[in-house]
């Protein structure tokens, strides 16, 4: 990347950092207006790598705006953000109707919290369990405490990027830079929310072997995709009532069945791979859900199995806990400046 520094201000190959901008914008807004496969939008998702590796942000900015962008509401970005947003906000998430193909929203949907309860515990509280009987809603293969827990978890990362954002508003990023950092197509977060979308509703969908749990499925047993690689339990005499765990066989019931939260990142914590990342940007997710779930099961393997440890005891809660407290604070301040770029720019 060219320096705009010296005392000329002059850069002898570009021109000067004025035209230098004018040109990048003018660049970026022609390839917004192409589809996304054209030869100049993958220029521009290089410059805007290249632009924000210069800002600081991370080879994971995406991954990490996707994770904490999937379920935010317009609420949480007015409490968190301090900027009052209606459903025409730009942040996209993740679709929490499970029954539609539509997988992201290309904004983040009123919560519609009880006014009648004055902190966020109890209005958190009372929408995961206003919703708790929906077999279809959410996310999967949660119990109710790890729902309620996962909103909690979501609500400290949204606050912690809250305090990153304040102080932007003092330092904020540069123009260019946020032609870039807010824009979900040149930065990937689109690709990555599509792919959270389906891990959320097919849980194990790239574990590799997804074929396995589909013709457990068949056989007319319920799966719990959740369990991953666990220490394998003893054997049930009766398939009645039991869950199949595709890692080590039969498993007497412990969690409920589809239609509940599950926070995948719990599962896997390694960052992924930058071949998989480069795979991951390049993927078509359009075309029907069972072409793309067929394909993404065979072209985007990640080992992720989903959830490792269900909150069942002490020992689970230590486990979350670990994995909530371990992750890096990078991540939040990525967050903190994609929201100043979408909600200032």
């Amino acid at each position: 990347a060219s320096s705009c520094s010296g005392s000329s201000g002059i850069n002898a190959e570009y021109g000067d950092c004025t035209m230098n901008l004018i040109l990048f914008a003018g660049l970026l807004c022609c390839a917004l207006s192409a589809p996304v496969d054209e030869p100049r939008t993958e220029l521009l998702k290089s410059v805007c790598y290249d632009k924000l590796r210069a800002a600081g942000l991370t080879d994971l900015y995406a991954h990490n705006i996707a994770h904490r962008l999937h379920s935010i509401s317009a609420e949480d970005i007015e409490l968190h953000f301090g900027v009052q947003v209606g459903e025409d906000n730009t942040i996209p998430t993740v679709n929490q109707d499970l029954n539609t193909e539509e997988r992201v929203l290309s904004y983040a949907p009123r919560a519609n919290y009880d006014s009648y309860f004055s902190t966020k515990a109890l209005k958190y509280l009372d929408m995961v369990l206003r919703d708790m009987d929906k077999a279809h809603y959410s996310i999967t293969n949660f119990s109710v405490l790890e729902k309620v827990a996962h909103v909690f978890h979501m609500s400290e990362l949204w606050s912690r990027a809250g305090v990153h954002y304040r102080a932007l508003l003092l330092d904020p990023p540069s123009h260019d830079t946020c032609l870039c950092a807010g824009d979900s197509v040149l930065t990937g977060i689109e690709q990555e929310l599509n792919l959270l979308a389906l891990k959320i509703k097919f849980p194990g969908l790239t574990s590799g072997e997804y074929e396995k749990i589909k013709e457990m499925s068949k056989a007319g047993y319920d799966i719990d995709y959740s369990y991953g690689k666990a220490d394998p339990a003893p054997a049930a005499v009766d398939p009645a009532g039991y869950d199949i765990d595709y890692s080590y066989g039969r498993r007497k019931r412990e969690v409920p069945p589809p239609g509940y939260d599950i926070d995948y990142s719990y599962g896997k914590m390694e960052d992924p791979s930058a071949e998989f990342q480069a795979k991951l940007m390049k993927f078509d997710f359009s075309g029907k859900e069972e072409d793309v779930v067929e394909r993404v099961s065979k072209e985007l393997i990640d080992g992720d199995h989903g959830m490792a440890t269900h909150l069942t005891s002490e020992q689970g809660w230590t486990y979350w806990k670990e994995k909530m407290t371990s992750m890096a604070e990078i991540g939040n301040y990525e967050l903190a400046v994609f929201m100043y770029c979408k909600l200032n720019q």
